[in-house]
């Protein structure tokens, strides 16, 4: 049995699972107009413990969210993360943003483009295939009309946009019969057998030197 409990921090969404096996368990999570972690992330690890049954002693890992997303509230999720494992003697498992929300969209052929809001119409993404393997790095980029050109070299697979604001879907580049917009909110749901998977294969990350991953916007991107 592995109990590991899951820290997503990336946006707005302050979300927090416990995963059996990679089998989620016990969810609490919230999302709000403001970043609230440092208000409510140790009170939702404390409720998720009390009504999962487990005591907190019994966890095998924490698995935090590295990001990329809001800085500030990475870095609240990775210092939780590492204070629990310091503690609790136990290791420490991360996972990103994007490989988070495109974990539980399933399609049949084409591509998956995971988008995470940073300002304005800058978004953090990367370019997946239908088995969810990353073919690009995580970068920045300017949702336009040249957006697809670095990604793609054939234009002839659908494209399946993620993202965690639905204002976007009106975009002509996503709103089209060729290409489909998925809104999904990063959750530590999702984790779970992400963090499972790590956990068997021991990528256990170090846990004093263990930081978010951030990348910054610049408007000349």
């Amino acid at each position: 049995m592995s109990l590991i409990l899951n820290l997503e921090t990336s946006t707005k969404n302050c979300s927090v699972s416990i995963a059996n096996n990679g089998r989620c368990i016990t969810s609490v999570e919230e999302y709000s107009e403001i970043y609230s972690h440092s208000e409510k992330l140790h009170a939702f690890i404390q409720y998720a413990i009390s009504i999962s049954g487990i005591h907190i002693n019994d966890l095998n890992s924490i698995c935090v969210n590295k990001g990329p997303g809001s800085y500030t509230s990475l870095r609240i999720g990775a210092s939780t993360a590492r204070g629990l494992c310091y503690t609790l003697k136990i290791p420490l498992l991360s996972v990103d943003t994007l490989t988070v929300m495109s974990y539980k969209i399933n399609i049949k052929k084409g591509f998956l483009i995971p988008m995470i809001h940073v300002k304005s119409n800058f978004f953090y993404t990367s370019l997946f295939n239908e088995s969810k393997e990353r073919l690009n790095p995580i970068i920045i980029k300017k949702l336009d009309d040249n957006f697809l050109k670095s990604f793609l070299k054939s234009k002839n697979k659908k494209v399946y946009f993620i993202g965690n604001i639905p204002s976007i879907i009106n975009h002509k580049l996503i709103f089209s019969e060729n290409n489909e917009f998925i809104y999904k909110k990063p959750s530590a749901m999702d984790m779970s057998f992400i963090s499972y998977k790590k956990f068997c294969e021991k990528k256990f990350n170090d846990v004093e030197k263990f930081v978010p991953f951030y990348l910054k916007c610049t408007t000349n991107i």
